[in-house]
């Protein structure tokens, strides 16, 4: 009989970015979380509790757009539902224009 420990990576969230074009943070999302939880759901709020995204890790990250229009900067929230870990965060980040 073999035990094996399979350590899932680390899960990072940013707390910035700034999509200006320039290929460096252009894309809020949280580093490893596709890789290790790909079903892992995303939920992205304005200041105000707006919902502007919703999305699976494992379909992409928020671009700091909503219905096409870009996003003022300034602080948001997050929150990520792990089912398959029974894990839950919630948290801010700043968009930086």
């Amino acid at each position: 009989k073999r035990t094996f420990t399979v350590k899932a990576p680390e899960i990072f969230f940013p707390t910035e970015f700034t999509p200006n074009g320039d290929g460096i943070q252009d894309q809020w999302d949280v580093t490893n979380l596709a890789e290790a939880y790909p079903d892992a759901v995303v939920i992205i709020y304005d200041r105000y509790g707006k919902k502007l995204s919703e999305m699976k890790a494992s379909e992409g990250s928020w671009d700091g757009t909503y219905n096409g229009k870009k996003m003022p900067a300034t602080d948001y929230w997050y929150e990520v539902n792990i089912d398959e870990a029974d894990k839950f965060y919630v948290g801010h980040f700043t968009l930086m224009r």
